[in-house]
């Protein structure tokens, strides 16, 4: 019993990951969870072949657009920092 409430008292305090580029990588499967879940909603019937292509697609797509944006957010306080 008393496994569980150590278990239990870990979800009051949040995780420290860090602000290095590398903890960027958690977002991936934070999106891969929300990829899933979202197309299981969305489908109104789940083949398996269909569900992971539509899955992985809409993974990719998030992803890329979310490098994206940081890249160009990357290139602009660039621009201010530096040029300006």
């Amino acid at each position: 019993m008393n496994e569980f409430f150590s278990v239990i008292a870990r979800f009051t305090a949040p995780e420290n990951i860090g602000t290095t580029p590398l903890s960027l990588l958690w977002m991936f499967p934070l999106l891969g969870s929300v990829a899933v879940i979202y197309k299981a909603t969305k489908m109104r019937v789940i083949f398996t072949g269909k569900f992971l292509r539509e899955v992985v697609v809409l993974f990719l797509s998030i992803s890329v657009f979310m490098v994206l944006v940081a890249v160009a957010l990357h290139i602009i306080v660039w621009f201010f920092t530096e040029v300006i």
